[in-house]
């Protein structure tokens, strides 16, 4: 069963209806019917695909000669190919039926909002009755698909180098045009590279859909049970739904009405048609896809290179020496971090339950976005530290010395922990929980549907009990409610004629 019972919201217990409302439903039942033998052939072929390799599975643990097992094989491939014309056939019905269905309902009238006049039914006097003249019986099917996949990658790369250079020479000072014994010279020079490289890739999808279709009968049948009638409101009922064949109330008038056409057959005469009775069911139809796509993609790379040189200067003279010292250094960091981080979440659900509405359960999805930590702020402060952890001043007092080396140390331990400081690690920056229907939601309300429908309590018309009442009958329940003595008086005359009877006067 994978169509929904039709239903019109007019057919009300206990009223006043138009019997082409029930053979517009008709209609429509017998324009989905095709759709649903197709899709019970389909269901019928797939079962005994199943049962058949299941068979085969057992004759092979038991040890059934090869040439039998072949011959049943080439059943089970018979069966596949008529599964193949099956579904295609299923696909044309599909196509067919969906489009006779809207023409049909295009043509018929709406049946969302609909006017009546007020029931005849004595409600305070008759009484709703549930009676087990039909079954109970359930069908369904579940078709149920779900994938996830998660995609994880990473590649991360560091490299360091230092390189020193010491030059020095001695040269006489007659060569450099200095009156002095000679003149030395030094240069040092110190290079620091470091650099590290890091990409992730992160992706996580999940994708499930579920169609399920259910039909259910009640074994209970509502019933008016005893069925009282107002004939006040009966004769109003049967003048407004046939203006040309009024019942008046008057003595001699409401007694001709009583026996006009008294002989004529039945089913040839004018009826005031009430829904009195119905045997019940109930489907439930419904279909949720849901799709989360949650991706992650990050950069990083970081550089260093540090450059110190210091040259030295040292002159001999015949009373004294001067020794001096200039040089530079100088730092470059650099960098680099990028992230993108996306979270997607796509959720469709149908569902159409006629005649018991099951409970339809939440569900949270959690859709999480990450980022870099810590922040930039801290990046920067980093990269500051490794700067000025190699500024000197040039200055050659011990002093300085010993402040550019307590830098220097400084600056190395700094260096020594550049790869690790510079590769951040990624945290969840923002993690919601949405409230979606899901699959688990869609069983949920299956299985509340079940449930309510083995008590019995809901359920749309499906069968139709109909109480036709004719003008003769009008006319003989308004005359024993209101001159169930005849006429003894003129009051008598004048109440009846109202519509007071003696056992409203008292």
């Amino acid at each position: 069963m994978v169509t929904s019972i039709p239903y019109d919201p007019s057919l009300i217990l206990g009223q006043v209806i138009e019997l082409e409302r029930i053979e517009d439903l008709k209609n429509l039942a017998n324009f989905q019917k095709p759709l649903d033998e197709a899709h019970e052939k389909l269901n019928s072929v797939l079962r005994t695909i199943y049962k058949l390799n299941m068979v085969q599975l057992e004759m092979e643990n038991i040890g059934v000669d090869s040439k039998t097992l072949n011959t049943f094989k080439g059943e089970i491939e018979t069966m596949e190919n008529i599964l193949i014309e099956a579904a295609t056939h299923y696909a044309a019905t599909a196509t067919t039926v969906l489009q006779n269905v809207e023409d049909e309902m295009n043509a018929q009238d709406q049946k969302t909002i609909s006017m009546s006049i007020e029931s005849p039914v004595d409600y305070g006097r008759s009484e709703v009755t549930q009676f087990p003249l039909s079954f109970d019986s359930l069908e369904f099917d579940v078709q149920y698909v779900r994938n996830e996949l998660m995609e994880q990658s990473s590649k991360q790369s560091a490299k360091q180098s230092v390189r020193n250079l010491t030059m020095s020479a001695s040269v006489p000072g007659a060569a450099l045009n200095i009156p002095v014994t000679k003149v030395s010279m030094s240069s040092d020079m110190q290079r620091n590279v470091n650099s590290s490289m890091m990409k992730q890739f992160e992706k996580h999808s999940i994708e499930g859909t579920i169609v399920i279709s259910a039909n259910a009968t009640h074994k209970n049948a509502s019933i008016i049970s005893p069925f009282i009638l107002d004939p006040f409101k009966a004769v109003t009922a049967w003048n407004y739904t046939y203006p040309d064949e009024i019942i008046r109330t008057e003595p001699s008038n409401i007694l001709n009405a009583a026996l006009e056409d008294y002989d004529e057959d039945r089913s040839e005469k004018k009826t005031l048609d009430i829904l009195s009775g119905c045997a019940k069911t109930s489907t439930f139809v419904g279909f949720v896809h849901i799709l989360k796509d949650e991706t992650t993609d990050s950069s990083q790379s970081a550089s260093s290179m540090a450059n110190q040189v210091r040259n030295s200067l040292e002159i001999d003279a015949w009373q004294k020496s001067v020794t001096g010292q200039f040089g530079g250094s100088s730092n470059v960091s650099n960098t680099q971090q990028s992230l993108s981080s996306a979270s997607f979440i796509s959720n469709h659900a149908n569902i159409c339950c006629r005649g018991i509405i099951p409970s339809i359960v939440c569900s949270d999805m959690t859709a999480t976005i990450q980022k870099l930590a810590p922040d930039a702020a801290r990046i920067m402060e980093g990269t500051k530290a490794i700067a000025n952890a190699s500024n000197g001043d040039g200055a050659g007092n011990d002093e300085n010395t010993t402040e550019e080396g307590k830098r220097g140390a400084q600056y190395q331990r700094l260096n020594s922990e550049f790869l690790n400081n510079t590769v951040r690690n990624l945290i969840a920056h923002e993690s919601e929980a949405n409230k979606v229907i899901d699959t688990n939601s869609m069983m949920t309300a299956l299985e509340d549907f079940i449930n309510k429908a083995i008590e019995g309590e809901g359920g749309v018309p499906s069968s139709f009990y109909i109480k036709h009442l004719t003008k003769n009958d009008i006319a003989k329940a308004y005359i024993k409610r209101f001159y169930p003595n005849g006429l003894k008086s003129a009051e008598d005359r004048r109440k009846g004629t109202i519509g007071i009877s003696s056992e409203e006067e008292e």
